[in-house]
């Protein structure tokens, strides 16, 4: 029933102290809630219906805490698959440049052979850029990277033209990086 009139305002000024204090018990609902909770977990007994309502909330804390440890399993599955894919990921990568490397190599065979060149012993190559190099080479003379270690190659005779400024290595004209060291050449 809606009123207008003169006493409008007085009913919703009542209407208003009303609500507050519908506020006020809600809080102290949950006050005693909570109060009781504490006094429950601190053992103390109360009637059979509080305490079946809390044995509810016992089983619901339980069921949380078990929630918890299955989100806790979950997460480490999840972890566990993206470190294998990392490592998949990984292994694919290093497969695929030892076949390019692989492939360089043939290209350059073949190129040198087709030219007439004799190249370095098949199937040495590089493994960061694929240039062929030669197995006493340390290091790669186009990009400089270092390779495995050569097996032990006779002493060099006298140089003769170009040297490494370093470790008096011959190098050809054409070298940017010496194959004995590692120096970049002028």
């Amino acid at each position: 029933m809606a009123f207008f009139g003169p006493h409008n305002a007085e009913i919703n000024q009542v209407n208003a102290q009303i609500k507050a204090e519908n506020g006020k018990i809600s809080g102290y609902q949950y006050t005693l809630g909570v109060t009781l909770l504490r006094k429950l977990d601190e053992g103390v007994e109360f009637d059979e219906e509080i305490m079946g309502i809390y044995e509810q909330i016992k089983a619901s804390r339980a069921a949380i805490e078990a929630g918890n440890a299955e989100l806790a399993r979950i997460q480490q599955v999840i972890a566990d698959e993206e470190a294998a894919k990392q490592a998949e990921k990984e292994r694919k990568a290093a497969e695929a440049a030892t076949l390019r490397a692989a492939r360089a190599a043939e290209l350059a065979a073949k190129a040198n052979s087709f030219f007439g060149k004799s190249s370095a012993p098949a199937g040495k190559v590089c493994p960061n850029c694929g240039n062929p190099v030669g197995a006493d080479m340390m290091f790669c003379n186009k990009c400089g990277t270092k390779l495995e270690a050569p097996a032990p190659a006779p002493a060099p005779e006298a140089p003769v033209g170009k040297v490494c400024p370093n470790c008096g290595n011959p190098v050809a004209d054409d070298m940017m990086f010496c194959n004995k060291c590692g120096t970049k050449l002028g």
